[in-house]
């Protein structure tokens, strides 16, 4: 099954490789003593509310217990009480405390109540599913496996997700099928795409605006956090926000709370979100283009989908799928191709899909569209497919540093000559080490950035970046 899977082994071992146990912190609070004795709140909340209020995760109906009497905060796995002026006291032990580091299974007083706090450790084994599909999602690969087992034990957990992948892997259909997995499955599941937005736009779009709040809000406006409001909001292209909206994203987020744009009421929320980047955003948290603490509170878990050329095995199970799931839509607009030929399904799987599996996807439809039979032929494959390169040969495109015509400016010729030259450097350079950026950078003795910017003024189109 060609020669691009051989170059590939090394970057697909480092995902088949065992993955090491996901642990997560967690805690329970217990009412031990009180009116509302035996109530109980398991979570895994970054901010728990404690008080008489309703709208509190842990509701107390003790007179002597403020609407608000404390908060714990998690940061890096330990929680924090904080009483922010309760009437009467927050006690822990003899001790009333205002501001407290709780390390292990404590007894909290509140007015007549008596609470037990209970700091929990959750390690999930990171364990392949027996299933070859999760959601919409289809693959029988070890890494998507692995995948499906993560999102199966997640799922019905409140941790932020943060998933990474390169375009057309599924980052929004692990999203939906975290949702539909979640406690939230009932409530309403929320796409909103930042890197398609205004920047302008952007700020309503996630928190909403009240009248006059710019040039043509005329109405009020309910933005995705509202309008994820005991459900799940999937935050398409976080990467893209600016700083300034960073900040403010990462406020809603930890303390469970908006406004709107010109809006004087706080907004309570209880919104999971699930956001999903590019497989650059180690290097913009690197730079500081992305915050470090709005990564570090986005990627609780974090999810890596493979491109679909790691796993090229997965093609033809996608294909089947793709026809179990569209044949009768597709007969019903006289389609008869209802499999792939042998020799159609090999030009495939000897293809790289820059597009990954959203590209495998129009791919087939494309083919059954000119299908002439009930199978499709190499020939109803488009053109990319079928005369597509091999990784192998990339030194094909080079162009041979040959000596300019002796009419150039000297100044011209030598831009040419050593154009030329650095054009089939990177090439060989490149294919020497299997398109792997690190290690080639490493041989030139250049930084990864500057060898990306050499690619680029080349044009030399290396879709296979994410190797490195």
């Amino acid at each position: 099954m060609s020669e691009q899977r051989e170059v590939f082994t090394e970057a697909k071992q480092t995902l088949l490789d065992g993955k090491p146990p996901i642990v997560y912190t967690h805690c329970r609070l217990v009412i031990i003593a009180g009116p509302n004795t035996g109530s109980t709140v398991e979570t895994e909340k970054d901010l728990i509310r404690v008080g008489a209020n309703p709208d509190n995760d842990l509701v107390v109906n003790d007179a002597a217990v403020s609407r608000a009497h404390f908060e714990l905060h998690k940061k890096e796995g330990e929680y924090n009480l904080i009483d922010p002026g309760s009437s009467n006291g927050t006690f822990v032990g003899s001790l009333q405390v205002r501001d407290a580091m709780l390390r292990s299974t404590t007894e909290i007083e509140i007015g007549d109540s008596t609470l037990r706090f209970e700091p929990m450790s959750t390690e999930i084994e990171v364990q392949p599913s027996t299933s070859k599909r999760c959601g919409e999602m289809v693959g029988d690969t070890l890494p998507m496996r692995e995948i499906y087992t993560i999102i199966e034990r997640i799922a019905g957990t409140e941790l932020a997700v943060l998933v990474t992948g390169e375009t057309g892997t599924g980052k929004e259909l692990v999203a939906r099928a975290i949702h539909e997995q979640s406690r939230v499955k009932d409530g309403p599941f929320i796409t909103l795409s930042l890197e398609t937005l205004p920047t302008a736009l952007i700020e309503s779009a996630l928190f909403g605006h009240e009248p006059g709040a710019f040039d043509g809000a005329t109405e009020a406006f309910a933005g995705a956090f509202e309008n994820a409001n005991n459900g799940t909001l999937f935050l398409d292209g976080v990467d893209h926000l600016p700083l300034d909206l960073q900040a403010r994203l990462l406020r809603a987020l930890e303390r469970g709370e908006i406004q709107r744009l010109r809006g004087d009421r706080v907004i309570r929320i209880n919104t999971r979100v699930i956001a999903a980047v590019g497989t650059n955003i180690q290097s913009k948290v690197e730079d500081q283009s992305f915050r470090n603490n709005l990564y570090y509170r986005l990627a609780v878990i974090r999810l890596d989908l493979p491109p679909l050329r790691y796993r090229i095995e997965d093609v033809p199970v996608i294909a089947e799928d793709f026809f179990e799931r569209y044949g009768p839509e597709l007969l019903e607009f006289g389609s008869t191709a209802t499999s792939v030929s042998s020799a159609a399904m090999n030009q495939l799987c000897n293809y790289t899909f820059p597009g990954n599996v959203r590209e495998l996807i129009n791919i087939l439809r494309q083919a059954v569209a000119v299908a002439k039979s009930n199978t499709i032929q190499v020939a109803d494959l488009p053109a990319e497919v079928t005369g597509s390169k091999a990784i192998g040969s990339l030194n094909e495109a080079a162009n041979s540093v040959i000596l300019p015509d002796a009419s150039m400016r000297f100044k011209d010729a030598k831009a040419k000559v050593l154009d030329a030259f650095e054009r089939q450097y990177l090439q060989d350079l490149l294919q020497r080490h299997q398109l792997n950026i690190s290690k080639a950078a490493r041989e030139a003795g250049i930084d990864r950035r500057h060898l990306y910017r050499l690619l680029e003024k080349y044009n030399i189109e290396i879709k296979e970046r994410a190797i490195d």
